[in-house]
């Protein structure tokens, strides 16, 4: 269980990673929406909200997130104290507390692997108004071939298990479907293939339309337009 100790430690490691993005790093979500000038912006399993930051300093956007950890607003506060135009909410993806089309711009960064992926992107699509962003970045099976791997050199027992734990989730997700998600399986995450994404889309009025700098063989990272 997540305790609000760890979940400071959490957002202290990702403020300082945040602090040594280059330029080009840090705007790379604002300027694959520039050209839309979005009104609202939702960054869905938002950690400690930091994704959302250039999105204040560039935009005139009003930005929300929303993470399932009951420590979120205690961490969010203490980085967004002052700052106008945010609100955060304890929510989970596959059931959000948002109208229709409510906003232009969706990010999932490597949140979705912990999520039940069918719903919640179901969910993405029905708040995100028609030809809004979706901006999900994923792990691929590469991700935990790469943890397998460092498991093996490092001969640490839980390195080498956790991602053998995920790629047998992923692989019988990909089979039948459906999600372990719960008793022994709760918490893990799940692979994402390129595949499942376009399926997804096709499913959910979605569609690919390109993939951002950050996208390799182990994270891609996706474009998505809501038709």
């Amino acid at each position: 269980m997540t305790t609000l100790s760890n979940y400071r430690e959490y957002a202290q490691l990702a403020m300082e990673n945040f602090a040594r993005r280059d330029g080009a790093s840090r705007y790379l979500l604002v300027d694959a929406v520039k050209d839309k000038n979005p009104e609202r912006v939702l960054d869905v399993g938002c950690g400690a909200g930091l994704e959302l930051l250039p999105f204040l300093e560039n935009t005139s956007a009003f930005c929300v997130g929303i993470d399932a950890a009951s420590e979120l607003g205690a961490v969010t506060r203490n980085i967004f104290n002052g700052k106008n135009r945010t609100a955060f909410a304890r929510s989970f993806g596959e059931k959000m507390p948002f109208r229709n089309e409510s906003f232009d711009v969706v990010l999932c960064r490597v949140a979705l692997p912990y999520m039940n992926n069918r719903a919640t992107i179901g969910e993405i699509s029905r708040v995100l108004r028609p030809q809004g962003v979706f901006l999900l970045k994923t792990h691929a099976p590469p991700f935990y071939f790469r943890m397998l791997m460092h498991g093996i050199r490092s001969l640490n027992v839980k390195r080498f298990a956790y991602p053998l734990i995920c790629l047998a989730g992923g692989v019988f997700h990909s089979l039948t479907g459906k999600e372990l998600r719960k008793g022994f399986w709760r918490g893990k995450e799940i692979y994402q293939t390129r595949r499942f994404i376009e399926n997804e889309c096709r499913r959910n009025d979605l569609r690919i339309t390109g993939f951002l700098p950050d996208t390799n063989a182990a994270t891609p990272s996706f474009v998505i337009v809501k038709n």
